[in-house]
């Protein structure tokens, strides 16, 4: 049978068997005779080579284009899609956009029911809310949206900008961690060829990350740039490097990811980007059309629920990309867990946090106001059990103090309202 290059089809994956395609054109005859019919296996052949290169065209449709904007915009979808022209993407090319999906190896976790909040490892929670934000919740832990550019370098800055979360909220270290490490450095990776959460994870485990402003980005390119470590030193002469205080945490359930969220401000995951999604605007996003990309690493942030066009309550989480502070809101978008969207199906393969070390003590409750009590025992033992008793004898010095107020006198005590 005739064969087709798989790098010819590969972005629609158009390598069928002729059988299946003959099938498809309703010719299935001249393959099940061609033995005997020897005339039309060129048929077939043409026939095959001319579907799979109309699939080859099809495929490399830019993936922002106005019909596709067109489409999702007229449709109640809970989202809306930039225009064409003021899409940030936009003035890139088909395979700079494909590019930037750099996860690998990012795979279901099988089901283990839901845990309990006790059964959440290393991370104590009270209870999990129905909304979160740790743009607010840790405000000062925030640091500006950064873009990945025409590099597959999503998992590097999704672990890099997670990381520098994780640890300001623990009190380690404030300085934004650099991407540019793990993509020139982490060997285990594929620099702007992509990497995957296990083994970047590991790599800061092992070697932790330097500030990026000792390492600052330089592979929007495409290039990996070599490796400059060591780079930077310390006022001790050693290279100042920032690690997690004990081993990074997988995170294995929705609800994990939550409480990690609510302990240490961020969490790295994954899912899966299609053509309908580089057109992202505003709302809560959930795949409508359009083929699939590549995977995606991100930054969840916080989650909510909102009631959906269908008057279901619905579920979605917060989560910070790396394509400039321009791309959808401000930089972030929502989405719908993979529940309820199983093609995109974010966080499906769990996350990675740095969750465990020493947390600052929180501020101590303020000081409880001054007991209500009598200056002598006997004030009691007259009967004033209230102020306005109190107020029916006179005293030269007050003795009572009742219900926080003070007994007539001339001369108040201190503590007396004004």
């Amino acid at each position: 049978m005739p064969q087709v290059s798989t790098a010819v089809v590969e972005p629609y994956n158009c390598v069928l068997s002729t059988h299946s395609l003959l099938e498809h054109t309703d010719v299935s005859f001249m393959v099940d005779n061609e033995l005997r019919q020897p005339q039309f296996r060129k048929m077939a052949r043409v026939l095959f080579a001319a579907l799979c290169i109309v699939a080859f065209a099809t495929a490399l449709r830019h993936p922002i284009r106005p019909d596709l904007v067109n489409s999702i915009n007229s449709a109640p979808l809970g989202w809306t899609a930039h225009s064409v022209q003021n899409n940030p993407l936009g003035g890139r090319d088909f395979d700079s956009l494909r590019g930037m999906m750099g996860l690998r190896d990012y795979h279901p976790i099988v089901p283990q029911g839901t845990p309990t909040l006790g059964q959440l490892g290393p991370i104590n929670v009270d209870a999990i809310p129905s909304s979160f934000d740790a743009r607010t919740k840790f405000a000062s832990c925030q640091k500006p949206i950064r873009d990945q550019a025409k590099c597959g370098s999503c998992w590097a800055f999704g672990a890099a900008e997670t990381l520098t979360d994780n640890l300001c909220v623990l009190g380690q270290a404030t300085a934004p961690l650099s991407p540019q490490d793990l993509v020139s450095c982490d060997v285990t990776d594929h620099g702007c060829n992509g990497g995957s959460l296990l083994n970047v994870w590991s790599y800061i485990d092992s070697h932790g990350l330097v500030a990026d402003s000792c390492m600052p980005y330089t592979s929007g390119d495409g290039s990996n740039s070599t490796c400059p470590l060591p780079g930077c030193t310390n006022s001790n002469g050693g290279s100042s490097v920032h690690k997690c205080p004990v081993k990074s945490t997988m995170l294995d359930s929705d609800a994990a990811i939550q409480a990690a969220v609510m302990t240490v401000g961020a969490v790295e995951v994954g899912f899966t980007v299609f053509e309908d999604f580089m057109n992202y605007k505003n709302g809560i996003y959930k795949y409508s059309q359009g083929m699939l990309l590549g995977g995606h690493a991100v930054k969840i942030v916080g989650w909510g629920n909102t009631i959906n066009a269908t008057g279901a309550n619905e579920f979605y989480w917060i989560v910070q990309n790396s394509w400039g502070p321009t791309w959808g809101e401000e930089g972030y978008f929502r989405i719908v867990s993979w529940h309820d969207d199983k093609d995109s199906a974010i966080a499906i393969g769990g996350g990675f946090a740095c969750v465990q070390g020493a947390q600052p003590k929180p501020p101590g409750p303020p000081p409880a106001p001054p007991k209500c009590e009598d200056i002598v025992s006997y004030c009691a033992k007259n009967g004033y059990t209230d102020h306005a008793k109190c107020k029916k004898d006179s005293y030269i010095i007050p003795v009572c103090k009742r219900t926080c107020g003070c007994c007539d006198s001339v001369l108040r005590p201190s503590y007396c309202p004004k």
